[in-house]
């Protein structure tokens, strides 16, 4: 039975299996399957008000979008934006979108924390004041923002 997702103001192009397993291949990884459900489904795109905030911490921040395979616009696009940002991130993590601050949504796609969604804080790069250094990664500006994409999309907030 299809998973439930937050209602989207605006979705990806429609992708198939193909297409997930060509950009798959092109990175080298296998996505994890709540991650690849929802490409099949729903392909990215803006949530509704009804999923637009989540937690970083004790701050919250609203979800600007996700990224879709095959998207038109490059901006949008997972297999260019990540292709461009790629020395930006560890390598085992995957840009799935952005915040209304322009701060990385990045899926773990290797390793013990695969399937993990993580925060990027492009504002707050390796300052000392900031976060507490993540051992896997050692860094300052990531944070654990859930177990698995798919409860990271259920745990969304209304705006």
């Amino acid at each position: 039975m299809p998973r439930s997702w937050p209602t989207m103001e605006r979705r990806g192009p429609v992708v198939d299996e193909a297409a997930v397993q060509a950009f798959e291949v092109a990175i080298d990884a296998k996505l994890p399957d709540d991650f690849r459900e929802f490409l099949l489904d729903v392909n990215g795109g803006r949530t509704g008000e009804d999923a637009a905030v989540f937690a970083v911490g004790r701050d919250q921040t609203n979800l600007n979008s996700l990224l879709s395979l095959n998207d038109p616009a490059d901006a949008r696009d997972l297999a260019k934006r990540n292709a461009t940002i790629r020395a930006d991130l560890p390598p085992e993590l995957l840009l799935i979108g952005n915040d209304d601050g322009g701060a990385r949504i990045c899926l773990c796609i290797r390793g013990d924390h695969r399937g993990e969604v993580w925060y990027f804080d492009t504002s707050n790069r390796r300052s000392e004041g900031s976060n507490p250094r993540v051992l896997w990664h050692d860094r300052r500006d990531l944070t654990k923002l859930a177990d698995s994409f798919a409860a990271f999309m259920a745990s969304l907030q209304p705006l």
